[in-house]
């Protein structure tokens, strides 16, 4: 066994290494002006009244504070707020009592004195309600008055706040540190050496401008985009309950890598994915898209009852959508009426109607591919040449059917099922391909052709059969290769809903209920269908007050760490306030304004000149949260990205998109110790060769016992939906980036690269830091790493023996040319500078 240097020694100069960023935060106060309800009040009553005098007040309490005509209520003879004569009212009386106080003496969260004398404040003042401010349609605000050295209109709404405090934007970053920034906020890998070393002698004003463009227009885009939506749609490639076995489905992981890749505007992505099945003839992209309807986890469990498992599946789905698109809490209102946001149970009930109807089995039987299903491309090369495929033969039957020829003709599907989109397609183009030619009379086959098919006579009407020909050969052979994928697919006719008492299955009562929305956020637009459709419309709904907002909230918080709103679940009065609410309302109005465009919007936050700020710690600026934006990011890097940064620096990393699931190395007895007996996930039997080396958005996810090092690294466990990762620090994650197998391996292999792609240390160094830091060492890490260098030669010159056992870790082949000492020495140089925050953090 190889005998490693001790952690803690190595460890010591991995800290040596750390970037001068940290991670960072700040605090900002009300202020002592003028009252705002919604930023001041509102948060006070729901944290600490509402459960008592708030939506779902107990049966017994006659008080409700959550609206002014609950709080201005005669109670007989007193007011808990008098507009009259806001002097007597009871809530001023209650405040104040020492004998009997509200909240009651035993109340677990009790007022502040700062709390108590805003609400004093508020009463004496009238006591006027406003509306949360998350459920008023966003407006767009007027920007600030620009500085010549702002970007764009984000930086006018940042200076502003920090005018405000008499503070100015920070320097802005080294070119170097920038390129590696956005290259890992748009990609998740830092830029290739020859786009830097573009990019650093670009001399034009644009320079950084076009870099965006080039990172935005990369494939790795769409890799790196699809990580905060899988988190979202809690995807996996097991069922995730009980036996969690394979389920088919990643089909429609590869979908959205393409369809972010592709721009597909987000108002569609969010159509497709709710009801894609539900649009008149539709793709197989609009298809594959509706697997986000059955991405809950599933059971077939001897014994579980099957109406159970259909109420479960809905409260998933509603509770799922509830957070990833109107960043709101739902779960409390599947019992009772939501105790802090207007959420009467009713409404949850009808919201969860919508997804009542969907035509599947409550229960998966354990199967693979439950229906029901579509055939899907299997990998991500095939999906871009399908969609292509498919554009140009439906571009083809639009043309013959505007000439007035008929299409719509099934013959050669050989299914009637809805899901066969290729099939089906492929039917079409045959029918007109095959139809018959017209006759010296003008008869076609013994039929009059309509008036405006003359040119089916013609040359160029043979020239569009024989490209619908071959068009349906491409599609049969494209077909060939398909996989099977979970898709929607509505019922014929709907199951009943009615509310659940206690949410309890066994207990509905009521009359039945139709499909509807949250009526806090508006209604069904106007003709909008009772169905998976009309939900998607009103979810895109120019006058919905939430969706755009979570959109760009979640895009911010990608880009800079945190949200305008850091509790991206919660958009609720619960929930944090924005940072900077005109802002975040501008930049919603804005990304509807630009036809939901998500590269644009991206584009926007990069460039500005909030981003390019250094990141380093500002002396004067009490901020260590960053509320302010006085700075630029700073976070520690999403596991997935430590991962594929390490394999792309060593150059193991395989850029094949797409496909089941791979699966690199783990400790041996993880899955089987989880699973059940009968699993067909039970033994877990990695891959060999360059599937060891994909990235990590590809390994497959075995919900109930994710890959060990991105649970590590706070990667969640896709069991629920998640749009906020924690960040954690600590020991275990320590010896992992130390001396789990792929650590060390990647480790060699980086070593190899700097042995065989440079003369001496100093070269070396500088590709080491140019790779994982985008510019050279430091004096400081320079002497670190040549003290550690040095160390590690008369180690392993001495013990030439445990210099072959390091270089033997993992199935990558060494290079047996090179002297083993020296080769063992910058591997262990190169796993340290890897474990340090050069390459965990962006700064």
């Amino acid at each position: 066994m190889t005998k490693l240097l001790p952690v803690s020694w190595l460890f010591a100069v991995a800290l040596a290494l750390a970037a001068p960023a940290s991670m960072l935060a700040a605090g900002e106060g009300a202020g002592s002006g003028s009252l705002d309800f919604s930023r001041d009040v509102l948060p006070i009553l729901s944290d600490k009244c509402f459960l008592c005098h708030g939506p779902d007040a107990p049966g017994e309490s006659p008080l409700r504070l959550d609206s002014y005509a609950g709080a201005t209520r005669d109670l007989g003879g007193y007011r808990a707020i008098d507009p009259n004569a806001p002097e007597r009212s009871e809530v001023l009386v209650r405040i104040h009592d020492p004998k009997d106080p509200m909240p009651p003496k035993d109340a677990e969260k009790q007022l502040t004195a700062e709390e108590r004398a805003i609400l004093d404040r508020w009463v004496r003042s009238g006591g006027a309600y406003a509306e949360h401010w998350a459920f008023v349609p966003p407006r767009k605000p007027p920007v600030p008055k620009a500085a010549s050295s702002d970007v764009n209109e984000v930086d006018a709404f940042v200076r502003a706040k920090l005018e405000a405090r008499g503070l100015d934007f920070a320097p802005e970053a080294e070119k170097s540190t920038l390129a590696r920034r956005v290259a890992l906020v748009l990609t998740g890998l830092p830029p290739e050496p020859d786009l830097l070393e573009s990019f650093l002698a670009d001399t034009r004003p644009d320079a950084y401008e076009r870099l965006v463009d080039k990172l935005l227009a990369s494939v790795r885009f769409g890799e790196n985009q699809a990580r905060y939506w899988l988190d979202a749609v809690r995807y996996g490639d097991t069922h995730g309950l009980h036996l969690d076995n394979r389920r088919a489905i990643y089909p429609y992981r590869d979908w959205v890598v393409h369809a972010f890749n592709r721009n597909v505007p987000l108002d569609d992505f969010i159509t497709w994915q709710l009801a894609g099945d539900l649009l008149p003839d539709p793709t197989l992209e609009q298809l594959v898209a509706t697997g986000f309807v059955r991405m809950n986890p599933t059971t077939s469990e001897g014994g579980v009852i099957p109406a159970e498992f259909q109420a479960k599946n809905n409260f998933d789905r509603v509770e799922t959508l509830g957070t990833v698109l109107l960043g709101m809490t739902m779960s409390c209102a599947r019992c009772h009426t939501h105790k802090y946001d207007p959420i009467p149970q009713t409404e949850y009930y009808e919201l969860l109607a919508f997804f009542n109807s969907t035509a599947e089995s409550p229960l998966d039987g354990n199967a693979y591919d439950y229906g029901p299903i579509a055939r899907a491309p299997a990998d991500g090369a095939a999906w871009r040449e399908w969609v292509e495929l498919e554009t140009e033969a439906r571009k083809l039957l639009d043309d013959v059917g505007a000439a007035g020829i008929d299409v719509t003709a099934d013959a050669a599907s050989g299914r009637k099922n809805a899901t066969d989109v290729a099939r089906k397609l492929r039917g079409r183009l045959l029918a007109f391909a095959d139809a018959s030619v017209p006759t010296s009379d003008g008869l076609v086959g013994g039929v009059e052709p309509p008036a405006n098919a003359e040119s089916a006579a013609s040359s160029s009407a043979n020239a569009l059969r024989s490209r619908a020909r071959e068009l349906a050969d491409r599609i049969e052979r494209a077909e060939s290769s398909f996989t099977t994928t979970l898709v929607a697919q509505e019922l014929t006719k709907a199951r009943e809903t009615r509310i659940l008492r206690r949410g309890e299955y066994d207990l509905p009562y009521g009359d039945p209920l139709e499909p509807d929305v949250l009526s806090v956020m508006g209604p069904l637009p106007e003709g909008a269908p009772r169905n998976r459709l009309g939900l998607a419309r009103w979810l895109t709904s120019r006058d919905h007050p939430v969706v755009a907002r979570v959109i760009v909230n979640n895009l911010w918080q990608q880009v800079f760490g945190d949200g305008l709103v850091r509790t991206p679940e919660d958009f609720g009065r619960q929930g944090e306030r924005p940072t900077h609410p005109e802002l975040l309302d501008w930049l919603a109005v804005e990304l509807q304004d630009r036809g939901w465009d998500l590269k644009a919007m991206l584009e926007l936050l990069v460039t500005s000149r909030t981003f390019r700020q250094g990141s380093a710690w500002r002396r004067g600026v009490d901020d260590p949260k960053n509320r302010l934006l006085a700075r630029g990011p700073s976070f520690r890097l999403d596991a997935e990205v430590i991962r594929d940064l390490a394999l792309w620096s060593s150059g193991l990393l395989d850029p094949t998109m797409g496909g089941e699931g791979v699966k690199p190395y783990q400790p041996p007895g993880l899955w089987s110790a989880l699973a059940h007996p009968a699993s067909n996930t039970k033994k877990y039997v990695r891959d060999e060769g360059e599937r060891l080396y994909r990235r990590s958005l590809y390994v497959y996810w075995k919900r109930t016992s994710p890959h060990p090092v991105m649970t590590l690294f706070d990667a969640p466990s896709r069991e629920a939906s998640c749009l906020r990762r924690s960040r954690t620090s600590t020991p275990l994650q320590s010896l992992a980036l130390f001396n789990e197998t792929q650590r060390v391996e990647t480790g060699r292999k980086l070593a190899e690269r700097l042995l065989e792609s440079a003369k001496d240390d100093a070269a070396r160094l500088e590709l080491l830091f140019g790779l994982l830091a985008c510019r050279g060492p430091t004096a400081e890490e320079r002497a670190a790493c040549e003290t550690l260098l040095a160390a590690m030669r008369e180690r392993f010159r001495a013990a030439k023996d445990d210099a072959i056992a390091l270089l033997s870790v993992g199935d990558a082949p060494r290079d047996e040319s090179l002297d083993p000492a020296e080769h063992a020495a910058w591997t262990q140089l190169a796993i340290t500078v890897l474990a340090s925050d050069l390459a965990l953090l962006l700064y």
